[in-house]
């Protein structure tokens, strides 16, 4: 019975005890945020943004302040072009704001140069588009009557390594090209057919503008449906993109682990500021379809 008296007298003392930590944000430097990009054969897409700190209490209001509407950002190619881009709403990404170019394409072989003017800051940035990727076929390996995995074969370069960054658009799942789920790979110098086992865009990313997505929830990562249509976009990048964005899809895949930690940080290509500014050399958007019998 003693032994009881000791225990309750233990436990009154332990939840009568409570330390309130207060946690105090240091000093911080907004910083300007770019998610850029230029593909062949395409326009310029430029997502402009400010930094928050770790503390920051979201709402709407909040996070509709860091959406920088008012910027100029000027657009200069190698080959002597220039262009300062135009800003168009589009609702079906967040922030529902991108800065576009409207004459100037992306020409594989050439180099971009961004700038960007807020308020008296400038920052600036670079990057090449390489000569697109040899793709050989893209085909559905059913592994059921109802579900398969894609996969797409990739011929290597005879003169230097190929860096794949691969986008995917599902029908079934949502309307807009998406980074698949391991969007980068590495292709060794070589002479024979590389393997490439597609992944779906991780669920949680589709959520956020299509709940439609959900049709593939609880599903392996490779399976797609045998009656989807997949549309797959295969560009090659330069070796600094392909380690920012290496970068950037590790710490995503680190915070949906609670358990892990992203020790290496978040590598940028902007001088003066944070983000990155890709540029990608598109193939011919492969296609599955289901086959009618």
């Amino acid at each position: 019975m003693r032994k009881c008296y000791i225990w309750i007298y233990f436990l009154i003392c332990f939840t009568s005890c409570r330390t309130e930590v207060e946690l105090k944000q240091g000093e911080y430097e907004q910083k300007m945020v770019v998610d850029g990009w230029i593909e062949s054969g395409e326009f310029a897409n430029v997502f402009l943004t400010l930094s928050s700190p770790f503390l920051t209490n979201y709402d709407s209001a909040s996070i509709s302040k860091t959406f920088l509407k008012y910027a100029k950002i000027t657009l200069t190619c190698s080959n002597g072009e220039s262009e300062i881009l135009t800003l168009f709403r589009r609702d079906s990404y967040f922030p529902p704001f991108v800065y576009k170019s409207i004459r100037i394409k992306g020409i594989a072989g050439s180099t971009y140069h961004l700038k960007v003017e807020y308020k008296g800051q400038t920052i600036t940035a670079s990057t090449s588009i390489p000569e697109p990727p040899n793709l050989q076929d893209l085909r559905m390996i059913a592994d059921s009557d109802s579900s398969g995995n894609l996969e797409l074969s990739v011929l290597p370069s005879l003169s230097e390594k190929t860096r794949l960054f691969i986008q995917v658009k599902s029908k079934m799942a949502d309307k807009n090209f998406h980074p698949s789920k391991i969007p980068l790979f590495q292709i060794p110098i070589g002479e024979s057919i590389q393997i490439i086992h597609m992944e779906r865009c991780a669920e949680t990313n589709l959520y956020l503008t299509n709940n439609n997505s959900t049709v593939y929830k609880g599903w392996n990562r490779y399976a797609y449906s045998l009656n989807d249509t997949v549309l797959v976009k295969v560009g090659s990048v330069d070796m600094e993109s392909y380690l920012v964005l290496k970068s950037i899809f590790a710490d995503e895949s680190v915070r949906s682990n609670p358990f892990a930690f992203n020790s290496a940080g978040i590598q940028t290509n902007i001088e003066g500021g944070i983000g990155r500014w890709t540029g990608i050399g598109l193939s011919p958007v492969q296609i599955y379809m289901k086959k009618i019998n």
